[in-house]
């Protein structure tokens, strides 16, 4: 029974590497397929634009929250069919799933109904590029994986897996989505397989509905035979010794900031009127009771100044009631920027907000949702360079003090910059193509 799998691939540095692989004067030719939020599709464009930078040829297949941002980045690009961000509306599918206690299983069935309908599509689009682009492979993540071994078959080439977290079974850590995150060496193995099943139940019936019509029989796959590339950095996640070679992990994926990029003035004066702010932001959670939880965190800082990044909450002022003089909320800023003028960030602990905060040098205060959250929330304290996790759930603003007088402290501070110091080195986007090019040519 085919299982996700997990890769890894390193690091990512200020800016693209030039270089095409020294051994073998290769060039890629690939499609990326990856769709749901942001964090689950930026990266995979960024990816796209720094291997297209390095000379490789890559054009990316991804919903329609990926369109413009592919343009900026001049990526060749198609549309997944669906619209993630509706789902993950607060009154969407996606996030009235997420928010019942019920270990994740409302998740996994709206998984099923979105793979139900976007399955056969997901697979046409991504073998048509595959096939009008020339590929040598395509590269599948995340919701589009199964998509992607399909696609690859119907255009006769070679498939690679990519995941932002590690799915690959390991005795050093529990998967990312178990239940819990303490670590046992003997059952963490058995906490990955348990993931992988899970996932397959959600995606089985649809990829093998969708691949019989299109005259492919049951999936025969040997994930860890493929290529698996972890966009995550090693300063957080270290390869585990008992991965298999196919598998790397080169650092997070990411857009280099933009030189001539300007910030709103009104910003810019707010943060030169005093200390650095805090920065809170929660990404592509929009749980309902996001307002009363950011009144509870207002409450906790104490009148310590903070930018509140509305994300895809579509909060405004008026949500929150009266804002005191040392709040303001922001629209989408780069991190690049705005991070390493903040002094702490209280956030949800998505791998992309996890590694531009930890790429900033700042300490964090993790208040994590779901799914993968409280597994980073674990690796960023684990390297010292954050406080206890917050309930969202049972939130008070004692809390919300305890947690940033941790947050403050100057061993947690210089933790958070020698990590920032780590990843600085990494070449992820170069990673990624050693990684691929070295099983183009065995």
């Amino acid at each position: 029974m085919p299982r996700p799998v997990a890769g890894a691939v390193a690091g990512a540095g200020a800016a693209y590497p030039t270089a095409v692989n020294p051994a073998s004067g290769r060039r890629l030719r690939l499609v990326i397929g990856a769709f749901g939020s942001e964090g689950d599709t930026r990266p995979y464009l960024a990816l796209a634009a720094g291997l297209r930078a390095a000379g490789h040829e890559v054009a990316a297949c991804s919903d329609r929250g990926g369109e413009d941002l592919a343009a900026r980045l001049e990526v060749p690009w198609r549309e997944l069919p669906g619209d993630f961000r509706a789902h993950f509306a607060p009154h969407g599918g996606l996030r009235a799933a997420l928010d019942r206690a019920d270990g994740g299983l409302s998740g996994l069935r709206f998984f099923h109904r979105m793979a139900s309908t976007h399955t056969g599509p997901w697979i046409d689009t991504l073998a048509h590029a595959a096939r009008g682009f020339r590929a040598d492979l395509i590269l599948g993540s995340g919701l589009a994986m199964y998509a992607a071994v399909a696609a690859a078959e119907l255009a006769g080439v070679r498939v690679g897996v990519a995941g932002a977290f590690p799915m690959t079974p390991t005795r050093e850590f529990p998967s990312p989505v178990a239940v819990t995150q303490r670590s046992i060496p003997l059952l963490n193995p058995a906490s990955h397989h348990v993931a992988a099943r899970l996932t397959w139940w959600a995606f089985r019936s649809p990829t093998v509905r969708a691949r019989r019509a299109r005259g492919l029989g049951a999936p025969r796959v040997r994930w860890l035979d493929l290529p698996i590339l972890y966009g995550f950095s090693p300063a957080l996640v270290p390869r585990p010794n008992d991965w298999p070679a196919t598998v790397a992990v080169t650092g997070a994926w990411h857009i280099p900031d933009e030189p001539a990029w300007e910030p709103p003035t009104a910003l810019r004066d707010f943060l030169a009127a005093g200390e650095p702010p805090a920065y809170v932001g929660f990404g592509s959670m929009a749980s309902a009771d996001l307002a009363p939880l950011l009144r509870t965190l207002i409450a906790g800082l104490d009148g310590r100044r903070a930018v509140i990044a509305t994300g895809w909450s579509g909060l405004d002022a008026g949500a929150l009631g009266d804002l005191p003089e040392t709040v303001r909320l922001i629209e989408p800023i780069p991190h690049g920027w705005l991070l390493p003028r903040c002094a702490f960030a209280v956030h949800h602990c998505g791998a992309g907000t996890t590694h531009a905060v930890a790429r900033a040098g700042i300490a964090s205060v993790p208040m994590p949702f779901a799914a993968d959250q409280p597994f980073w929330a674990a690796r960023l304290r684990a390297r010292g360079m954050a406080s206890i996790p917050l309930d969202r759930r049972s939130l008070t603003p004692a809390d919300v003090r305890a947690a940033v007088a941790q947050a403050r402290t100057p061993a947690m501070r210089e933790a958070a910059r020698a990590v920032a110091a780590e990843m600085a080195t990494e070449d992820s986007v170069g990673a990624v193509a050693r990684h691929l090019l070295a099983g183009l040519v065995s």
